[in-house]
């Protein structure tokens, strides 16, 4: 007996042993390649954006283009460079996009008592101090309650409103599950671990993202390049988990305000979302009068598949709306 837990033990330390072994090798073999990602990320953040105080707490931003004006509101685990990089995929050029970090994300604090109608009022306040009369409002994922809200409470600022695989309530049926987003909360809070499933997991981490493998497996070479975009647009992923923690508080009891929204509203959303479930979209079709509601059968969060489509969605709504 004694001698046959003797090489139990001695099984399980060989065992171990080569678990810490393999880890020291793949750290050994990919750590400098995740040093050079993370230090020209943060080169790229800190130069390209601009930090605005408001009394509704600092508003990190900046400003590309020239054109028709864009606001662009990131989702989840974003920034304003991730919605910058929406802008680009979903609008092409010809626009000036405006891009903001929203509370939590990347050098935009939460500032006490933070809210969703606080942070809308901060989008106004950088509009004044861009001169910007009137804007288009983006809402992307887990921005579209403070784009609504932005459109509800500042009608004369908003020309149209367009909401892409975005929340419009607290958390619905065919929403993420939760175990999955537990996961995701504690990938989001090492860039190393990021960083690894960006490099070798590529459909796993997309998968807990809301493409679904069998989606992202129908990408075309162009669409698969742009998922990887999306992925490494998010470096350094630990910058942005306050933000992500910060919005499931203000998210939970988020109803779509209708009181003073009139601006014409182009929503769309994939039924096969697995993140955000298209039940949201519907949910702000019935609430938003005059809106227009465009779901595609696939495409999973995102709809990098249905990105020509979208695009053609977009100018339509832009030609038929005056600015």
């Amino acid at each position: 007996m004694k001698e046959v837990k003797k090489k139990s033990r001695n099984i399980l330390l060989i065992i171990l042993a080569c678990l810490i072994c393999s880890t020291a090798i793949l750290i050994a073999l990919t750590y400098p390649d995740y040093h050079d990602t993370m230090t020209e990320a943060q080169k790229q953040l800190l130069a390209n954006s601009t930090i605005l105080k408001t009394e509704y707490g600092d508003i990190e931003y900046t400003v590309e283009g020239k054109g028709t004006p864009i606001l662009l509101i990131h989702g989840a685990g974003g920034g304003y460079d991730q919605g910058l990089w929406a802008g680009k995929v979903f609008f092409g050029n010809g626009y000036k996009f405006v891009s903001v970090s929203r509370y939590g994300y990347l050098r935009s604090p939460i500032p006490d008592n933070a809210s969703i109608k606080s942070q809308a009022a901060a989008y106004e306040t950088l509009l004044d101090n861009l001169s910007i009369d009137k804007i288009i409002v983006v809402g992307v994922s887990a921005g579209g309650p403070s784009a609504t809200q932005f459109a509800n409470d500042y009608p004369n600022r908003c020309s149209a409103l367009i909401l892409i695989s975005a929340v419009s309530m607290g958390p619905a049926p065919g929403d993420q599950d939760p175990f999955y987003v537990g996961i995701i909360h504690t990938i989001q809070q090492s860039d190393y671990a990021y960083w690894l499933f960006t490099r070798f997991l590529q459909s796993t981490i997309l998968d807990m993202m809301g493409i679904p493998s069998q989606v992202y497996e129908t990408f075309s070479p162009e669409q698969k390049e742009l998922a990887q975009e999306m992925l490494d647009i998010m470096h350094p992923m630990s910058q942005r988990y306050k933000g992500t923690v910060n919005d499931e508080k203000m998210i939970e009891f988020y109803t779509v305000p209708t009181d003073n929204l009139r601006a014409p509203t182009l929503i769309i959303h994939a039924k096969d979302d697995a993140l955000v479930s298209y039940k949201h979209a519907e949910n702000a079709h019935s609430k938003i009068n005059q809106s227009q509601l465009v779901l595609y059968d696939t495409g999973g969060h995102g709809m990098l598949s249905q990105m020509n489509g979208t695009r053609v969605l977009v100018k339509e709504l832009l030609n038929e709306s005056p600015y």
